[in-house]
Parts: C-alpha cells; sequence; structure tokens
C-alpha cells in the first residue's frame, strides 16, 4: 500500500512538476545528482546492511555504528561543498554547483536516522517504515508542487527533497526507542565493517555505471538532451523501483536468518522473484510498445523526443527484476567479496556501451545499455548463485512465463494500437496484458502455484485485517 502511494504521487508529480518546469530544470538537477549521489555512497558504508544481515546486534555496537555515520555525513557535508565549484567548472553550468552545495544540509539531516533505520529494518517493523515513507513522499510531492509552482525554476525539485527529508528524520527517531549514547565503542563491529566496506566499493562501482550515462551525456550533449535521457530512465525505472524497494526490505533480514534452512531460502527467493516479474512485466510491455506516444501523453509534446530512449530503456528494464533481487543472494549469503568483484565486471562493461553508444547520441546510449545487459546476464546469473541454494537453471524458468505473457501483450497492443487514441488504448491494453500475464502463470505447474501462494497472502492480509477492525470495534 505504502508503494502505490509512492506511485500515484510520483506520477502526479511526473505529469504535474514536469508541466511546471522544463527539461533544462531536470537537467539541472541531474547534472548534480551524479555527484551528489556518489559522494553519498560514502555516508552509510554498507553499515546498514551490516546490521540488517548480522545475527546478533548488541546496544554498543549499534552505538559505534551511528557514530560513524555521523562522521562520515560529517565529511560528505564538507566534501559536497568543495565539490560545488569543480561540478559548475566541469558542465559549464554555475546551476549544477549550486544545486551540489544545497544537498550537503539534506546529506547532514539524513545521517542521523540511518541507524535508527536499519535497526527499524533489522526488527521486520515494516508498518513503522511505510508509514514513514509516506510521509516523506507526501511532504516532498507538496514541497515540490508548491515550489514549482511559486518558483518555476531548478529550485523546486530541491526545497520538495529537503522537506520531505526532514520529516523522514522526525518521524523516524519518533518511533524508534533505541537513543545513541556520547561513549563510543567500536567494540565487536569488525566483521561488520569489513563486509560494509564490501558492500560499499561494490555500491560505489555500480553508481559509477549507472551515473556515468548522465555524466557522459551532460558533458557532450548538454542539459536538454540528459533532461530528456534523465525523465526517461526515472520513468524506466518506476515501476521497478516501486515494487523492489518493499520487497528489499522484507527479504533482506528475512533470507538472511534463513541462511541455515536452504530449501526455504531458494522458495522464499524464488517467490519473491516470481512476483516481481508478475506485477511489473505487463505494464512495462505495455509502456514499451506504446512509448512514442506515452511519452506525449505524460509528459507533453516538447518531450516527444524521448520516445526512442524510454522504448530502449524499457526492453532493459524487462531483465531488470532478476537482476536486482541477485544482490539479494550476496547480501542475505554475507559475500560481500563476490559482490563487490561482479560490481568491477558490470561497471567496465556498462562504460564501454556507453561510449560506444555515445557515437549514436542519447538513443544509442540506450540501445547500447540494452545489449550489454542481454549480454551480461547469463554470467551474472552463473556467478550469484554461488555459495545459496538456488540453482542458476532457477533464474532462467521464473523469466518463463512473464516472457510468454509479455510477448502476447506485445503483439495484441501493436495490432489494436492504431485503432483508437492513447488513453484509450492505456485503459484497454494494460489490464488485457495483465490478463495474459495470469494466463501464462495458469499454463504452467510452478506459475499455478505462485498464484496459488500469493492468493493465500492476499486472504491472509485480508482476514488479519478484519479481525483487527472487529476487535476494535468489541472493545470500542
Amino acid at each position: 500500500m505504502t508503494q502505490v502511494v509512492r506511485l500515484i504521487l510520483t506520477v502526479l508529480s511526473t505529469i504535474v512538476i514536469s508541466r511546471l518546469l522544463s527539461p533544462d530544470d531536470y537537467g539541472v538537477m541531474a547534472m548534480a545528482a551524479p555527484v551528489v549521489g556518489f559522494i553519498v555512497l560514502f555516508q552509510d558504508l554498507g553499515l546498514g546492511a551490516a546490521t540488517i544481515q548480522a545475527r546478533t546486534m548488541s546496544d554498543e555496537a549499534s552505538n559505534g555504528l551511528f557514530w560513524i555515520n555521523m562522521a562520515a555525513s560529517a565529511a560528505i557535508f564538507f566534501a559536497l561543498l568543495l565539490c560545488a565549484p569543480l561540478a559548475a567548472w566541469f558542465y559549464g553550468d554555475i546551476r549544477a554547483g549550486y544545486v551540489t552545495a544545497a544537498s550537503a544540509a539534506g546529506v547532514l539531516l539524513s545521517g542521523t536516522a540511518l541507524q535508527h533505520s536499519a535497526l527499524l529494518n533489522r526488527d521486520m517493523r515494516f508498518g513503522a517504515l511505510s508509514a514513514i515513507d509516506i510521509a516523506n513522499a507526501v511532504v516532498t510531492f507538496i514541497g515540490a508542487l508548491i515550489a514549482a509552482y511559486v518558483l518555476r525554476n531548478y529550485w523546486a525539485l530541491w526545497i520538495g527533497t529537503m522537506a520531505g527529508t526532514f520529516v523522514q528524520v522526525v518521524l523516524t527517531w519518533a518511533v524508534t526507542p533505541w537513543r545513541p549514547r556520547w561513549k563510543v565503542s567500536l567494540a565487536g563491529i569488525g566483521q561488520m565493517a569489513r563486509f560494509g566496506g564490501n558492500l560499499t566499493g561494490f555500491n560505489v562501482l555500480n553508481y559509477i555505471g549507472r551515473n556515468a550515462d548522465n555524466v557522459l551525456i551532460a558533458k557532450f550533449a548538454g542539459s536538454i538532451a540528459l533532461g530528456l535521457y534523465d525523465r526517461s530512465f526515472k520513468l524506466m525505472m518506476l515501476p521497478l523501483q516501486t515494487i523492489n524497494g518493499p520487497l528489499g526490505r522484507l527479504m533482506l533480514p528475512i533470507l538472511s536468518r534463513l541462511q541455515d534452512e536452504p530449501e526455504r531460502y531458494r522458495r522464499s527467493f524464488l517467490l519473491s522473484v516470481r512476483a516481481i516479474l508478475l506485477v511489473a512485466t505487463p505494464g512495462i510491455t505495455v509502456a514499451v510498445v506504446t512509448s512514442d506516444r506515452l511519452m506525449i501523453f505524460l509528459l507533453g509534446d516538447k518531450w516527444a523526443a524521448a520516445g526512442p530512449i524510454f522504448f530502449w530503456l524499457g526492453l532493459a528494464s524487462l531483465f531488470q527484476p532478476v537482476a536486482n533481487a541477485t544482490g539479494w543472494l550476496f547480501i542475505s549469503s554475507g559475500r560481500g567479496r563476490e559482490m563487490l568483484r561482479w560490481g568491477i565486471v558490470s561497471t567496465v562493461t556498462t562504460l564501454i556501451a556507453i561510449v560506444v553508444g555515445l557515437q549514436w547520441g542519447v538513443v544509442g546510449v540506450a540501445m547500447s545499455l540494452f545489449v550489454v545487459l542481454v549480454l551480461r546476464t547469463p554470467l551474472l546469473n552463473a556467478y550469484c548463485v554461488q555459495g545459496t541454494s538456488v540453482r542458476t537453471r532457477d533464474l532462467y524458468l521464473v523469466m518463463l512465463e512473464p516472457a510468454i505473457g509479455a510477448v502476447a501483450a506485445a503483439l495484441l497492443v501493436h495490432a489494436i494500437g492504431d485503432l483508437m487514441s492513447t488513453a484509450i488504448l492505456l485503459c484497454v491494453a494494460m489490464p488485457l496484458a495483465y490478463a495474459l500475464g495470469l494466463l501464462a502463470h495458469m499454463l504452467t505447474p510452478a506459475g499455478r502455484a505462485l498464484l496459488a501462494s500469493m492468493f493465500e497472502l492476499a486472504t491472509g492480509v485480508v482476514g488479519s485485517a478484519v479481525g483487527r477492525i472487529r476487535r476494535r470495534g468489541a472493545a470500542a
């Protein structure tokens, strides 16, 4: 339900705020984002994941991790201030420097709640985390919308983010009983620090791979081209982030606790991946097939050039659910060093793809990234399962039913696309795509087992909610 709220607000933000601002405004934010995001990678130092993955966690260890995070946040605060002039010089745009410097305040503020959030996740207090996420999303949207209406420039996006961060930190402290102490001890956190270091190394490499396209496009094609690419990329990632966010938060502590139960570990992992594909694939398929019309429909005529970019990025996103879930295997099994090694391979191949694709412009970058992702998938599938009960063939079999449904949906949407307007087409195509996806799952035993499991989970949730309402009514 949290992700439904976030999805609605994100779509509203994309539609409404994108009409108040220009591609150039989004391009400015996208210029600063790689610089800020790269430095912020060192804020958590992988210690949040280490807190979740550790079998035991003492108050002393939590206190030590909190102050390490605060020290890292303070260092990043000053690093961003120092990097702001360099960002302005690199892009040849002073606005990128302004946003980089302003982002330092958000980093220092968010650092105060990193350990609290990790403890909430470790204790599986998903209700509290969901409420905080909803509040953050609502405040971010309202703040950005009001600021965009008043200012009509890129500062509106920064204001919205800062407002959401402030509310998130306040609520996280309010719902977490643990409090840090001034006396600091680093005893007993050596293994977590090593794991966090490997994870931070992977995150750094992964971030370079994921943001090199923005940096190079901004440098060689300008802010307008970057704005088109950035909006396409974020729209492509929207459904995956909507699903992967809560499932990743859920699955990491669960899989970490199932390390000694191989069959339950494998079954839980595969069920989650199948659920992601069932929910995400039909919608992504419709978006890809209608990409040229969809971008104009959502963002307006000035975004028409984003259609081909979104097409290739959308094709790549069909492979992302399984690729993203492989990180759960690395982290939950404590294989930080192996994850770091894969990060090297992934980053090098991504950089090569971007450099080659730039020869054909922004669309060429998107196309090249898709090709490299397809070629890299077999290597990742073979490497990530080592040391776990999940098998390589499992990662291919989970994609069978979604692939059948996606092909059928693509053919159907292509056949009826010219017969109706974009709005009517989307209203017709989306339900049909999900119906075909469900039908494809009904054709195989594994697909039917997934549907049965999801139905059982849904009825359990509904039954639990009804029971709580009845108990409250009886108490009243």
